[in-house]
């Protein structure tokens, strides 16, 4: 390199091409998920897919004031800062707050809302190679329900799922086949009830009020039991009646779930 007649080291052309990588690496700023509220009560996360590089940060937050909190589903999990509400149960959420969460491995992340559950999905591709932060914008739409025991991409994971509409005591019972293409994906099945009838004023509309997790399912029928909890007793045993959302979802360890829901009435 020559400065005004003079040529410069090439240690020192390097040296000084080398002290702008940092600032260059820092202007690169990391996807934004962030929770939004539509009408009728509708919630999802916008964008509902980003992808970043192993070793991405991806900034989440909730700036309303409904509670979102961020429950991760399957084995994959990020480090997440202590903005970020996470946990496995309503009371892991909270009001207008942000944070992060770096993800190490590559595969792909998928998070539910824990106050609303799978309505309110999304999912984080993590890249093996590279660094480089790429969002990808998905806007929720509005499809028709799937055909009785299809995913909604037609794939019949789920089949048979067989729920009486209409069960006693505080419980529900049912039963769910799994092909084998499904086989040792986790399962998990969320039993949800409206907040206004467990007394909660209808904030949030919809509360989880069980759940059944297994790890690894093998294909065949499997028996379902889910216990409700105390505040779904309660007003089961108040209102002698409580309507109540069962919603199963197979996760496999890559990829995006596939969910089937059922309506079941308790009685008391």
């Amino acid at each position: 390199m020559r400065l005004r007649g003079r040529y410069l080291p090439l240690a020192a052309v390097v040296s000084g091409f080398l002290a702008l990588l940092p600032a260059v690496a820092s202007s690169e700023t990391s996807p934004t998920i962030d929770a939004v509220n539509g009408s009728a009560y509708t919630h999802y996360w916008s964008p509902t897919q980003v992808s970043v590089g192993t070793g991405g940060t991806v900034s989440i937050r909730n700036s309303t004031a409904v509670l979102h909190g961020v429950e991760w589903i399957g084995p994959l999990k990020p480090e997440c800062s202590s903005g970020v509400p996470v946990g496995t149960t309503p009371a892991a959420s909270g009001k207008e707050w942000s944070g992060t969460c770096t993800f190490a491995q590559f595969g792909t992340y998928t998070f539910y809302c824990t106050v609303h559950g799978p309505e309110m999905t999304g999912a984080i591709t993590v890249s093996a190679a590279g660094t480089t932060t790429t969002t990808t914008v998905t806007t929720p739409t509005t499809t028709g329900p799937p055909a009785p025991g299809e995913s909604p991409s037609g794939s019949p994971l789920l089949s048979g799922p067989s729920f009486a509409s209409s069960q006693r005591g505080g419980a529900v019972r049912g039963s769910l086949a799994i092909s084998g293409a499904g086989a040792g994906d986790r399962l998990e099945v969320d039993v949800f009830a409206k907040g206004a009838a467990l007394g909660r004023g209808g904030r949030p509309a919809r509360v989880r009020v069980g759940r059944l997790v297994r790890g690894s399912v093998s294909p065949g029928e499997v028996a379902l039991l889910v216990r409700l909890d105390t505040a779904a007793r309660r007003a089961l045993k108040r209102h002698r009646r409580l309507a109540l959302v069962v919603r199963m979802t197979l996760t496999p360890l890559h990829g995006n779930p596939t969910s089937v829901t059922r309506t079941v009435v308790a009685h008391a």
